[in-house]
């Protein structure tokens, strides 16, 4: 894939998503979105106010730590605000976008961190949501997903941690979720987005080397594939310069290992 990994694609592709002006949470245990965020605040999104779960608002680290919770995040930042503070304030309707991962993700962008197999008697039990239920029901959230595949990817998730469109189409209105929803998902083959009318899952682009056929082969339900699917943009040197100097470690690819 070039001179760039795919997760430093992802991070870049994350990044994109953010807006100047948008007020963003980047969750917890989350490298990917953390270096996505520091990443869109230095190039084309620097009135954006980052909300860290280290309890920190646009924190400036010199290197990225191995946790998103690191206290040395703290050193650096503009203002301290303990995490409970920022839900009051994503409760208010101040916060705009949050970054959510999945160990499932379905065709309508629920996602599940609770447990796989039936909830009273679970085959794996799941760390659970923190406050993601509470959030995805007032907030845009984009998905990423390190590891594209039908496992991951499934038809109907087996709980709903975090919700989506729940069944499609006006379903979230229906059920009294008036704002929000997934925007986009991000996966380590490409990135999608949700069809207007249905909310079903969309393909939007390939990342370079990946074909069509593979995220299909990949995906556990009927993805919506548009007649024309672009390439994912690489990249650009400046990008990765930014990225490898504030990520020495690795910390970024951590999640596909």
């Amino acid at each position: 894939m070039g001179d760039y990994t795919i997760a430093e694609l992802m991070a870049v592709c994350l990044s994109r998503e953010i807006r100047d002006g948008d007020r963003v949470l980047q969750g917890l245990y989350s490298p990917l979105p953390m270096i996505a965020c520091l990443l869109a605040k230095s190039f084309h999104a620097p009135n954006m106010v980052y909300f860290n779960t280290a309890d920190v608002i646009d924190p400036q680290p010199r290197e990225v730590p191995f946790s998103t919770a690191e206290p040395a995040l703290q050193e650096r930042a503009v203002a301290y605000m303990p995490l409970w503070q920022t839900f009051d304030l994503a409760q208010q309707g101040k916060l705009d976008l949050i970054f959510l991962g999945g160990a499932q993700v379905d065709k309508y962008g629920n996602t599940n961190l609770s447990a796989i197999g039936p909830y009273e008697k679970p085959k794996v039990r799941l760390p659970a949501g923190a406050a993601s239920a509470h959030l995805c029901a007032i907030m845009d959230t984009v998905i990423w997903v390190p590891r594209h595949n039908a496992r991951v990817l499934v038809e109907r998730v087996d709980f709903i941690t975090g919700q989506g469109y729940l069944t499609g189409g006006n379903a979230r209105g229906r059920a009294g979720i008036p704002k929000g929803g997934p925007q986009k998902v991000v996966t380590n083959l490409g990135v999608l987005d949700f069809e207007p009318e249905s909310k079903a899952m969309r393909l939007v682009s390939i990342h370079p080397g990946v074909t069509v056929k593979e995220v299909k082969e990949n995906t556990g339900f009927d993805l919506l594939i548009p007649e024309t699917v672009g390439e994912t943009p690489p990249p650009s040197a400046e990008e990765l310069e930014f990225i490898r100097t504030i990520d020495p470690h690795g910390v970024r690819e951590l999640e596909f290992h």
